[in-house]
């Protein structure tokens, strides 16, 4: 009888094994944990810009929480567009990952993109920091004032023409008056930033990371501040807002991480988990106080909110933009 029994146990223990196999209730012996390799963040612009400076500071830490490591891949090219559809056409299994920002709203919000910003998987937003507009150091230029009273178009240095600051240098220039020339093709905010010191511009807009390097021997200076508030850093340069354009005070510098659409739901979270960690880590808040960045977290639905609101905002500057920004043929 206790033979039966257990000959019994036997069976009802391999039809229970064979019927969970069928209806794949069963996990695969030896099934990988999400991540088990390296995980990659592409970059859209060069190095030394604000995007790589976040992207590699982030990796360096996120990769202890997330156990495996984190590879920086700069892929400019088409003002940014390149490495944001690499990014959006990647396979949507957690191993890449990018940068964000307001540029590709922007050219969105122009015309149809390779990608769509509404539908990227977002794990959450990184930074919400001011822009500044630059001058050289010795440069004439002391306010905004200055440039209607030059007389002659004044040069403005980008890597795109839908950069944050470009649009808002563009938005200022018609309602001053004052004729503006956009040069754009600079490899990143660190390419306009050389383009500035060299004097091939009047003027350009960057975050304050990038800028660092050019401050602190005063190859340039602040001329107006692209966010709602003055900069404890540069408590005397003026805001948009007190320049007279309190609606530009929105395009400051918002970056987040993000994924391609369609991100499954466990691997997301945990990704946003990792990235969650690693801002609150104090080996990361600390490099970013030395950077000059501005942490400030938000979740991935809550990104996935702001981004639709500025993609709505940057519609109602579309005929400003488009009087620079060339259409092909």
């Amino acid at each position: 009888m206790k033979v039966q029994r257990c000959r019994g146990s036997l069976i009802r223990f391999a039809v229970a094994g064979m019927l969970a196999l069928v209806l794949g209730g069963w996990p695969a012996a030896g099934a990988a944990e999400f991540p088990d390799k390296p995980i990659t963040i592409i970059v859209n612009f060069g190095p030394g810009g604000a995007r790589d400076i976040v992207a590699r500071g982030l990796g360096k830490t996120m990769s202890r929480h997330l156990g495996v490591p984190v590879v920086i891949l700069n892929k400019p090219g088409g003002a940014g567009a390149l490495g944001l559809t690499t990014v959006y056409n990647a396979a949507a299994d957690g191993y890449t990952l990018g940068i964000g920002g307001g540029p590709e709203i922007i050219a969105q919000a122009l015309e149809k993109q390779e990608y769509d910003v509404t539908k990227y998987s977002y794990l959450g937003r990184v930074e919400s920091s001011p822009l500044f507009l630059y001058v050289k150091g010795d440069s004439p230029f002391k306010s905004i004032a200055d440039f209607e009273r030059h007389g002659r178009p004044v040069r403005h240095g980008t890597f795109g023409l839908t950069a944050q600051q470009t649009v808002a240098s563009m938005i200022i220039s018609q309602r001053k008056r004052f004729p503006l020339v956009a040069i754009s093709g600079y490899k990143g905010s660190a390419g306009s930033l050389l383009g500035l010191v060299r004097g091939e511009v009047e003027f350009i807009g960057t975050p304050e990371s990038a800028a660092a390097p050019f401050l602190q021997n005063a190859q340039i200076r602040p001329l107006l501040t692209i966010g709602h508030r003055r900069a404890a850093s540069a408590p005397d340069t003026p805001t948009v807002a007190e320049a007279g354009f309190p609606e530009l005070a929105p395009l400051g510098l918002e970056l987040w991480l993000m994924a391609p659409p369609a991100l499954p739901a466990d691997r997301l979270r945990t990704l946003t988990s990792a990235l969650m960690k690693t801002l609150e880590d104090p080996e990361f808040t600390t490099w970013a106080t030395s950077a000059k960045l501005n942490v400030s977290p938000l979740s991935g639905e809550q990104t996935r909110e702001m981004v639709s609101r500025l993609l709505e905002l940057f519609k109602q500057y579309k005929p400003e933009i488009e009087k620079y920004v060339k259409k092909e043929p």
